[in-house]
């Protein structure tokens, strides 16, 4: 009798959640096309312009190739080399009427190719270690399930979503917004120890927008030049898709400037641990010096300590503008050692899992350099370096501006080290294959609007 009762109450329980994810949808859809009537139709963009609405957005297409070794994981499991094809769409439409604002984004993404049916494989024999299988965005995580699979092929995949969601209210020198939105915290430049929501990984290419998430988000101003922020951004368990105080993040920053320096304090419970940091920033010399630096309480009970600090600089060198930075990552839940990397402690696997980490060592430097040839062309290098194990990761790209509103890129990934490195290639347990970038070359257009 009483396993009858669970097995309707379980019952009764998905029902309510396949109504919930259905009206959600629903409302999401109405969204969307809302987004298209506005983006397509100049009468209607014209007018929207008049009332205080501003409406944009971009399309984008990149084509990329891969070289793997033939004992990489890809090579094994999927085409080497890959040819892969990517394209997104992002229509935007904003609005600010007296305190109130209103925020929302479309976007479709789209991927197709040979490095999809390999991950695909590699998904499916248990060795992915972050992201969905198609590597597109779902909400699986957030409070709202406001992303519809387009279609989900074996070498195709293409989901439409709103990134962007949201109203919000300003008054008296405080803010308080609801809905998908993005927070930004903290000073790294290519690793973010205190941006635990929705970093960017250090090698990605494209950094014009952060992945939203469904949070409430307070500001207000503290003083002359002081201000707090706070989050409440509450997740849905992935497995059962119930909302769980454990998935949440809870959090509060303190920004003031102080003796010349601007000073950031948080506090924070993120998942199942508690977290603290402060950051640092100051002039020093014609150049910018940062530092972050926060600890966490594990949920097993130990500590882990990070921190990042970075040096950038501007010059003109031979007549042309040139900007340049270093940077220093210790990663308090890295591990120590590379015979490691195949199973890293529990701490860290999280991490990755849930798109916070990319890096698996615990010390990493990372150079970059911007020449600007002309207004229009820039030369970018950037290299990280895993100090543990001397792995190393360059990116080499040239942008130029070819319209006013138009711009072409094309750039290379180039790994280097010895097999059982981080970049060089972790092995991959009960396979013989590496999992390692290949050495990649792709091409990007992008056109705003």
């Amino acid at each position: 009798m009483n396993s009858r009762r669970k097995g309707a109450k379980a019952q009764r329980s998905i029902g309510r959640k396949e109504q919930r994810d259905n009206k959600e949808k629903l409302f999401a859809r109405f969204v969307l096309c809302a987004l298209c009537v506005f983006a397509t139709n100049d009468h209607i963009k014209s007018s929207a312009a008049a009332e205080g609405w501003e409406l944009g957005g971009h399309v984008k297409y990149q084509y990329g190739y891969d070289d793997y070794r033939p004992d990489d994981i890809h090579a094994v499991l999927g085409d080497d080399p890959a040819n892969d094809h990517a394209a997104d769409l992002r229509l935007k439409a904003e609005n600010r009427a007296g305190p109130w604002d209103l925020t929302a984004h479309y976007e479709l993404l789209a991927v197709s190719g040979d490095t999809l049916a390999a991950r695909r494989r590699i998904a499916a024999a248990g060795l992915l270690g972050s992201g969905t299988a198609t590597g597109l965005p779902d909400d699986r995580r957030r409070l709202f399930d406001l992303t519809d699979e387009v279609t989900d092929r074996d070498r195709k995949a293409a989901v439409q979503r709103l990134d962007r969601l949201s109203v919000g209210y300003g008054a008296g020198g405080g803010t308080l917004r609801f809905g998908r939105q993005v927070v930004s915290w903290g000073n790294g430049l290519v690793f973010h120890p205190l941006d635990f929501v929705n970093p960017f990984s250090p090698i990605a290419i494209d950094k014009d927008y952060k992945t939203g998430d469904d949070m409430l988000y307070g500001q207000m101003v503290v003083g002359a030049d002081g201000e707090v922020q706070a989050i409440i951004l509450p997740r849905r368990d992935p497995a059962t898709r119930e909302v769980e105080g454990d998935q949440g993040t809870y959090a509060a920053k303190l920004r003031a400037r102080r003796a010349g320096f601007d000073l950031d304090l948080i506090a924070a419970r993120h998942y199942d641990e508690n977290l603290i940091g402060f950051g640092l920033v100051r002039s020093v010399g014609g150049a910018v010096w940062r530092l972050d630096a926060g600890q966490a309480n594990l949920g097993d009970g130990g500590h882990a300590a990070s921190f990042v600090t970075n040096l950038d600089y501007s010059w003109a060198w031979g007549g042309r503008n040139v900007y340049g930075y270093v940077e220093y990552f210790r990663n308090g839940v890295g591990e120590a050692e590379r015979a490691r990397y195949p199973a890293p402690n529990a701490a860290l696997s999280a991490r990755i899992a849930r798109g916070e980490l990319y890096t698996l060592a615990r010390d990493y430097a990372a150079l970059g350099l911007q020449i600007e040839l002309s207004p229009l062309v820039n030369l970018y290098a950037n290299l990280i370096r895993n100090l543990n194990d001397a792995s190393a990761f360059l990116q080499l790209r040239g942008v130029y501006d070819w319209m006013q509103n138009t711009q072409l890129m094309a750039g290379v990934g180039l790994p280097a080290g010895a097999r059982g490195t981080e970049f060089g290639g972790v092995p991959a347990p009960g396979t013989g294959a590496y999992s390692a970038a290949g050495r990649s070359v792709y091409l990007r257009a992008a056109h705003y609007f």
